[in-house]
């Protein structure tokens, strides 16, 4: 045994490589010889975070200090990360039990800070000093709550009022609502109408990380990984449905079909209310398109004049539907984990995020409406960027829509733009 030890020297004038090969030939003997055995004691493990600050006491400093740290690093004021934390404890949201040793206050600290700031999972445990074990399974426990939780939040308000942005603004009132007629057995425009634009629909992308064999299907026209996301908001800017998870190569149009095939509770509008919607969807009863071709006119660019009927609807169709488009923008700024793929995520788990995203941004719209992302896209005027949309897709019908009802909603649109046009016209002379 005393001969096992191996002679690492090597004589003077041998090459690099020679003594290259003696030293891996050495450690080699040492590492797999089974007289090495003798020389392995046990495995001490060594505590790696061992911070003077844990993550419980510095959740317990952003609650009681000044009340911009806990805005900033997690987008939420105490108020209303305490009512948060007792939705999700008091309906079982996030399942709790006496053995847990991480609260619930921590658990939603470290999601909102991962989803606030794009925070990888290793970043996160060295911040609430636990092991990346901890963090992930947390923070996956609090993304299925708000998951839950989305399906209370995310739906329709039940009202027949006429939003005050439509009835107060000379643009869209009374120009966007329609009434049952039976001179043309479907919709026309008249302006003593009860039925009014009760939202808008659209698709945005986020970013993905998927396997190698699937990028391809996930690739959207931009060259870049996505899943094709379509939602439905209503002129609050809360989201009143969200279908995730669609390969980002697939058209808003086939995604809106699935939405409707796959008994998804897509939320049909009710007779005579409808959506506001691009050319990249089928106009059709309950679904407000543009004129296909017709110019639009963008800040600053006049307006009304010189505009045909046409290109006036396209423009004021164009201001009223971009809320969905300013809702994304809000979305997308609170939560910069959506600008950017979540590498080595499940698929499941990135849809995960999109909706308790969503599911937080409309519980932030109710409860904090004033804050600074929603006041910078408050404004109907706003440009944003528009990441989603494309070509009209003239292959698909969602809907099985009788051509005599589609050809009368056509009619319904022509007329509202002539009326709206001629209205115009009279206010300018």
């Amino acid at each position: 045994m005393a001969n096992f030890i191996p002679n690492f020297s090597t004589s003077y004038g041998t090459s690099s490589e020679n003594d290259d090969e003696a030293i891996l030939n050495g450690a080699a003997i040492l590492l797999f010889a089974p007289e090495a055995e003798q020389y392995d004691g046990p495995l001490i493990k060594v505590p790696c975070r061992t911070g003077d600050m844990p993550g419980w006491k510095w959740v317990q400093e952003l609650i009681l200090g000044h009340p911009l740290r806990i805005l900033e690093n997690c987008r939420i004021t105490v108020d209303n990360f305490m009512r948060l934390c007792d939705i999700l404890v008091q309906n079982n949201y996030v399942p709790q039990n006496p053995h847990k040793h991480v609260s619930i206050e921590e658990s939603l600290a470290m999601t909102l800070v991962m989803l606030s700031h794009s925070t990888r999972t290793r970043v996160v445990a060295e911040r609430f000093q636990h092991s990346t074990e901890t963090i992930h399974r947390n923070v996956a426990e609090v993304l299925l709550g708000l998951c839950r939780f989305a399906q209370r939040i995310i739906r329709p308000r039940q009202t027949n009022d006429v939003h005050p942005k439509i009835r107060y603004s000379t643009k869209y009132y009374p120009w966007f609502k329609t009434e049952p007629s039976h001179a043309y057995g479907a919709y026309i425009y008249q302006t003593a109408a009860l039925e009014d634009a009760i939202g808008a629909m659209d698709g945005t992308h986020i970013p993905a990380s998927v396997p190698t064999n699937e990028q391809m299907a996930y690739t959207n026209r931009h060259g870049t990984q996505s899943q094709n996301v379509l939602a439905v908001c209503d002129h609050d800017m809360r989201f009143v449905y969200v279908y995730a998870g669609w390969e980002g190569s697939a058209h808003d149009a086939r995604v809106f079909e699935s939405a409707l095939r796959m008994h998804t509770d897509f939320p049909i509008p009710p007779p005579g209310k409808y959506y506001l919607v691009d050319a990249a969807y089928k106009m059709m009863p309950g679904f407000l398109e543009p004129f296909k071709g017709g110019r639009v006119s963008r800040v600053g660019q006049g307006c009304g004049r010189g505009q045909g009927p046409k290109e006036l609807f396209n423009t004021r169709h164009s201001q009223l539907r971009n809320v969905v488009e300013r809702s994304f923008g809000v979305l997308k700024q609170r939560f910069a984990y959506l600008k950017g793929p979540v590498p080595y995520s499940y698929m499941q788990t990135q849809i995960n995020v999109v909706i308790a995203c969503c599911a937080l941004h409309n519980f932030l719209r109710e409860t904090q409406p004033s804050d600074d992302h929603f006041l910078q896209y408050e404004q109907e005027d706003i440009q944003v960027q528009a990441e989603a949309g494309g070509n009209p897709y003239p292959n698909i019908q969602p809907l099985a829509v009788p051509p005599h009802e589609i050809a009368a909603w056509k009619a319904m649109r022509e007329e509202m733009a002539n009326q709206m046009h001629a209205s115009s016209r009279r206010r300018r002379q």
